[in-house]
């Protein structure tokens, strides 16, 4: 219940909806520190303009009288600007001059303080007062009116603010969706046609470095691995039903003649060997086959070691020299005087080079020489196996990594056509490849892998 509302909230609505909440909170916060600096800016700006009509009031007072204060304020009044206020009142609290009219006790000595005037209960200033030497009081004010504007103002332009960031993002978030909704069908119509059983079907892949490219990306490769199994299956398949149908036929052939009533035991013993040959291949194919499947499904990189290879092919090479010399052929084997260490399947290295050996021993001919390498490169380390025979042709040097290839039947040894796929396998498995070369003349045989 839990991960079904965590799934909920991560939802791209509730993304864009905590966004939206985001950005009004941000504004807000904003909107209030702009108000609380600019409205302490107008409110000391007025506040000083105010103290110096004031004191210039208090110095006509104290040079030229109370009646020429009281003509000043007049004149002040009369052509004040809208929020400016004057008033001047005596002893007791009668207005003589000025547009307050109506005394406020509050008003002696205020410091820039808010009252209410007049009889409307909402028109309130910031006053400053003054009593005179006579008593008389003096009253400059200032209406809240511009502080009013500039709040009206802030809260119209965080309105206007709140509805353009409203509007940009809606926009911004429907081409954000179609755009997404778009790389996800893709994404989705990739995987609907894969699962029709078309296997070629690809996610298209617009940039690589964004993050719905990097997606497709390792989708594809993900697919591609996906098909090459598939098809690799599918090819084991077929050529096991092909090529073990035959030696199936011929054991149940040789069967049926040893449990023949007619049959001597010399011809029984011949047809029970018969049928322990054919059985004993087939098993030799099957196990090929496995050994080729776990490689190139890398089920076979737990058992791999350091191995140090340069040992590994020159052990090779002395066993296989018998072999050579007995094809009527000569072997000779080079390799660094140092170690070669690589990352390695052992087993299935020895297979591999042994395969390769073994193929030369069969396909090169007499009177040819076999030379066995070991060469380094920074990453990788290359083990070539090369002989001066016939070689394979150029069009051919692909075609002979499949399973159960061979080029001249009629040449056939009994072999199941896999050594070259064993070959092939083991060289992906260890990261490199297999390159079947001229060699000028013969084949030059070179089983790539990467040292780590």
């Amino acid at each position: 219940m839990s991960q079904a509302s965590g799934l909920r909230r991560l939802t791209p609505s509730s993304f864009l909806l905590f966004v939206a909440v985001l950005a009004v909170a941000a504004s807000a916060a904003a909107l209030i520190v702009v108000y609380r600096t600019g409205g302490g800016i107008i409110s000391d700006q007025e506040r000083a303009e105010a103290l110096a009509e004031r004191d210039l009031l208090e110095q006509v007072d104290v040079e030229q009288g109370l009646d020429t204060l009281a003509a000043g304020v007049t004149r002040r009044a009369l052509f004040a600007t809208a929020g400016e206020h004057f008033g001047l009142f005596d002893a007791k609290g009668q207005a003589l001059a000025g547009d307050l009219t109506s005394f406020n006790p509050a008003f002696r000595n205020a410091d820039w303080r808010v009252l209410r005037v007049g009889v409307h209960p909402r028109y309130t200033v910031h006053v400053i007062g003054s009593t005179l030497g006579d008593g008389a009081v003096l009253v400059v004010g200032r209406s809240l009116s511009n502080l009013r504007k500039f709040e009206r103002s802030i809260f119209y332009g965080f309105a206007s603010a709140v509805g353009i960031v409203a509007v940009a993002g809606l926009a911004a978030g429907l081409v954000m969706n179609f755009l997404i909704l778009q790389r996800v069908d893709a994404i989705a119509n990739t995987a609907e046609r894969i699962a029709a059983g078309d296997l070629s079907a690809r996610s298209p892949v617009a940039d690589g470095r964004d993050p719905f490219g990097r997606v497709g990306v390792s989708l594809n490769a993900m697919l591609e691995r996906i098909e090459e199994l598939l098809t690799g299956m599918r090819t084991v398949t077929d050529s096991l039903a092909h090529d073990l149908r035959s030696p199936l036929t011929r054991v149940m052939g040789a069967l049926a003649r040893a449990m023949h009533e007619g049959a001597t035991e010399d011809e029984r013993m011949d047809a029970v060997e018969v049928a322990h040959d054919e059985v004993e291949r087939t098993l030799n194919t099957l196990s090929a086959m496995l050994d080729i499947a776990r490689a190139e499904t890398g089920l076979s990189r737990e058992m791999m070691v350091r191995v140090d290879v340069a040992a590994l092919v020159e052990e090779l090479a002395d066993f296989f020299t018998p072999v050579i010399e007995d094809a009527e052929q000569k072997l000779v084997f080079h390799a660094p005087p140092h170690p070669v260490i690589a990352h390695g399947h052992e087993p299935l290295l020895r297979q591999a080079v042994g395969n390769l050996l073994h193929n030369a021993s069969q396909y090169a001919g007499s009177d040819t020489v076999v030379r066995v390498s070991v060469e380094e490169g920074e990453e990788t380390v290359d083990i070539v196996v090369a002989d001066t025979g016939g070689g394979v042709p150029e069009d051919q040097r692909g075609r002979v990594q499949e399973r159960f290839v061979r080029l001249d039947p009629a040449r056939s040894t009994g072999g199941s056509g896999l050594g070259l796929a064993i070959v092939a396998a083991c060289a992906k498995l260890h990261g490199g490849v297999l390159r079947l070369e001229d060699n000028h003349p013969g084949l030059r045989a070179v089983l790539g892998i990467r040292r780590v």
